[in-house]
């Protein structure tokens, strides 16, 4: 039999330390990947996209691209690392809108956020429940 290898990435979103009312949420996600399955054509394709738009071997970082943060602030991509790692990307993603829906469940968020995603309803319809159709 051979030996199958299965990949996690893990990544966090909130605040680790004391309680603070104004960040009281502290998510950490898992993306499980199992190496026999084939997702070359998957990466190949968001590759492509980010070259057609500009971005050449750039990192997603969604929450501080919604916060639109000094990296950000001119949509504006900085090399990091987990370039090389697609998956590491995703689990950053998948850990910002968990984060996002605690927020939207308690009300409380940002006005960025408010800006980026136009309302709670429009987050949760448009990004939240595709997303929510991958859970396992």
């Amino acid at each position: 039999m051979a030996e199958k290898i299965l990949s996690v990435f893990i990544d966090e979103s909130g605040d680790f330390g004391p309680y603070d009312f104004h960040a009281p949420f502290y998510l950490v996600a898992m993306v499980l990947y199992n190496q026999d399955v084939d997702i070359r054509k998957n990466i190949d394709d968001l590759e492509s996209h980010l070259i057609n738009i500009g971005y050449k071997q750039h990192a997603i970082h969604t929450g501080p691209l919604i916060r639109r943060e000094s990296v950000y602030a001119h949509v504006e991509f900085r090399k990091v690392k987990p370039v090389d790692y697609k998956l590491f990307q995703a689990a950053g993603l998948i850990c910002t809108m968990e984060l996002l829906a605690e927020k939207a469940e308690s009300n409380s968020f940002s006005r960025s956020e408010q800006e980026f995603f136009c309302s709670v309803r429009d987050f949760k319809k448009n990004y939240l429940k595709p997303l929510l159709k991958k859970h396992l």
